[in-house]
């Protein structure tokens, strides 16, 4: 597989309106699947080979960013397995809604997640063209699932209107949100099913670390409208307002993890634009989450005082949580400790409740695991194979003893 040249975002750009010209919702009727169980099938199939052809093809997934780096690719893929072999739904939605939901964020691995407020082209879109070019050399594949798949990893984002970018290259290009209901006003599932895979990890415990691996570098976030600026000291600040009093006093926004948290917690209902939509299985795993991180938010508004000794114990256990379990790489490793040595420097009052949903957190996290180890032991042994990320995804979701004794 050739490297995709994403420099010239002129070319990407205009190959992404080619794909979202050659996608119709009636491409799903050709997909070649009968039976649930063929779908799963087929779809991990595809998931593990095209993860094994991008490593031979030089990308390096451990260089991801942490928060979408190997962690969160493995939970997508455990995410998808364990959606859709309950979800009831049409065999030939759940082909490409799999592969797009295991497979929507490898675009990370060239274009970083928050480098992206001034590209067109974005992760979302990075990935879809990488997986177009391998599609289309190793897989077997017709015309209508490879289109599928693709453009499903390319409308996981959300976008609810459109914006206008002034690209690095100099031109204008106006970012449009992505066909998600078909003529009758009705989901196009394949898109659907991979943006529920998504925010499934953007819900309960893994939701917390994740997020908090992302701000080791000042860096700007999306709050589903404007791009906002994220720096450490103050977004660690344990507020919870109303979303509107959620600026400063220039009237931009400034989020604090709590709030930014609480916004992901309330997007997971049918009343939001995101979950209007779910039902069934996904409904089950959602609502189970969204108590989850509600009781994390929850308690950073708990503001106990812990001894040293106690406070060291804490954040040492969730270094360990955070580079084992939510992001296992030496880059997770890195990133554990820096945010670590960033945590020390804030006084008591923003550190003691955040240690308190340390706490939380990981407390949470042994309940989820137990679940979707549960889940996946009802699974064919071979899908617990997820090289080049792990050998057997079970070994990451199982909480680490290190961690849990000091709990």
């Amino acid at each position: 597989m050739e490297r995709y040249n994403f420099k010239n975002e002129a070319t990407a750009w205009n190959e992404m309106q080619e794909i979202r010209n050659s996608f119709s919702p009636d491409l799903l009727k050709e997909i070649r699947v009968s039976y649930r169980t063929d779908s799963v099938e087929k779809a991990t199939e595809i998931v593990q080979k095209t993860l094994t052809a991008f490593k031979d093809a030089g990308y390096d997934f451990s260089g991801i960013e942490p928060g979408h780096g190997p962690g969160h690719i493995m939970r997508d893929y455990m995410n998808s397995i364990i959606l859709f072999s309950k979800l009831e739904a049409n065999p030939k939605y759940i082909l490409p809604g799999f592969v797009g939901g295991a497979l929507h964020d490898i675009g990370c691995a060239v274009i970083p997640r928050y480098e992206e407020d001034k590209k067109a082209v974005r992760h979302a879109e990075a990935g879809a063209l990488l997986v177009k070019n391998l599609l289309e050399e190793n897989i077997d594949l017709n015309d209508a699932e490879r289109i599928s798949i693709i453009y499903s990893m390319a409308a996981h984002t959300h976008y609810r209107g459109g914006s206008e970018i002034k690209c690095a290259d100099g031109e204008t290009r106006i970012v449009k949100p992505y066909l998600d209901l078909d003529d009758t006003g009705n989901p196009i599932w394949s898109v659907w099913f991979t943006r529920w895979v998504d925010r499934l990890d953007c819900n309960g415990p893994t939701m917390i670390g994740r997020h908090y691996l992302t701000l080791a570098e000042e860096h700007k976030d999306y709050d589903g409208e404007t791009h906002f600026d994220i720096e450490f000291a103050h977004h660690m600040n344990p507020l919870l307002r109303p979303f509107k009093e959620q600026v400063d006093e220039k009237g931009k926004r400034n989020q604090t993890m709590s709030e930014h948290l609480k916004m992901f917690a309330d997007s997971q209902s049918n009343d939001s634009p995101y979950g209007k939509w779910d039902y069934g299985f996904m409904t089950e795993l959602r609502d189970r989450s969204t108590e989850r991180i509600y009781r994390i938010i929850n308690s950073t508004q708990i503001h106990p005082q812990f001894s040293k000794e106690r406070e060291k114990e804490i954040r040492d256990a969730w270094m360990i949580f955070l580079s084992k379990n939510v992001e296992p790489s030496e880059l997770g490793k890195k990133t554990a400790k820096k945010l670590d040595e960033m945590f020390g420097e804030l006084n008591t009052t923003v550190r003691h409740p955040w240690c308190n949903a340390f706490l939380t957190t990981m407390q949470e996290y042994i309940g989820y695991s137990k679940g979707r180890l549960e889940l996946l032991e009802e699974q064919d042994s071979s899908s617990y194979h997820l090289l080049p990320v792990t050998e057997d995804i079970r070994e990451v979701i199982k909480p680490k003893n290190k961690w849990v004794c000091a709990i």
